[in-house]
Order: C-alpha cells, then structure tokens, then sequence
C-alpha cells in the first residue's frame, strides 16, 4: 500500500519537475528513508534534511528526549524533576477553547503548502490550502462510470 502512495506520488513530482525545471534546485531527499521532495529554496543543497512525511518529526522526538534524559541525569535536573512531579498531583485547568481540528496532518498540510508556493510563485496560506483540498475531494471522479455508482463507491470508501 505504501509502496503505491509513494510510486504515485513520484509520478506526480516528476510531472511538476518536468513542467517547472527551475523547480530541480529545491529537490531534495530525506537523511534517513531516502525519498525525494521539494522544500523550500532556501534549503537547496542541503543534504541534512529530513522528509515532511514522519521522518522530519521522529528525529526531532528522539533529539528531544536525548536531550530531556542527559538534563534529568544532572542534580539540577533531578530537582527538577521531583517538583514536577509534585506539581503533577494537582489536576490541570480546562482548556478554555479548542482549535478547530485540521482534517488533514499539519506537516502534510505544510509540505502541501510549500510545494504550492514554489509551484506558483507565492506564497500561499494554510487556508487556501485546506478549501483546494476539500475542493479537490468535492469533485466526481474522472472515469467512466455510471453516477450511481460513484456515489455507492464513494460511501464504500467513507462509510457515514
């Protein structure tokens, strides 16, 4: 299954590349599972990043729990630690609003955005992001079919 995901998605990248050449500076391909994408001119050449599609956030996870366990090994850290976990037995506040919830991941969403902007030349906002998208999924497939049927595969795949 994944591996389709990925073989179209490199369809589509290749097409975009082929139509925007300029566009080969920004490729770039991830340190640790090896796919390619575009980021952001101004990462051209670097050879140290990490794919927006769960690599980038494992690495940032495991940094930060490297660094949190070395600090909570000192004795300053130690301390620390004990008044946290003081402070622990006290129930948290409500939360007073919530944002409302992205249908699709944030990082993909961010990618999405990126690679938007270097396609068309500017920048672009998260929201216009989100209203293509669900544009996007709005339309009716493009094969020969009967109506019906789109509509009893469509409610296969997202059940009510």
């Amino acid at each position: 299954m994944v591996a389709a995901l990925v073989l179209s998605y490199y369809v589509v990248l290749r097409s975009v590349l082929r139509v925007k050449p300029w566009l080969r500076k920004c490729l770039a391909r991830c340190r640790h599972c090896g796919i390619f994408f575009l980021t952001d001119a101004r990462n051209a050449g670097r050879q140290d990043l990490g794919c927006p599609f769960g690599c980038r956030q494992a690495h940032r996870r495991r940094q930060s729990t490297r660094r949190s366990v070395d600090y909570y090994r000192q004795p300053e850290g130690k301390t620390k630690k004990r008044a946290l976990n003081a402070r622990r037995k006290t129930p948290p506040p409500p939360p007073r609003h919530k944002p409302a919830p992205l249908p699709w991941p944030r990082p993909i969403l961010d990618y999405v955005r990126v690679v938007v902007g270097l396609i068309e030349g500017r920048k672009v906002g998260l929201w216009e992001v989100v209203e293509m998208l669900e544009r996007t999924l709005r339309q009716h497939r493009m094969v020969r079919t009967r109506r019906i049927d789109q509509g009893v595969a469509w409610l296969n795949e997202q059940p009510p």
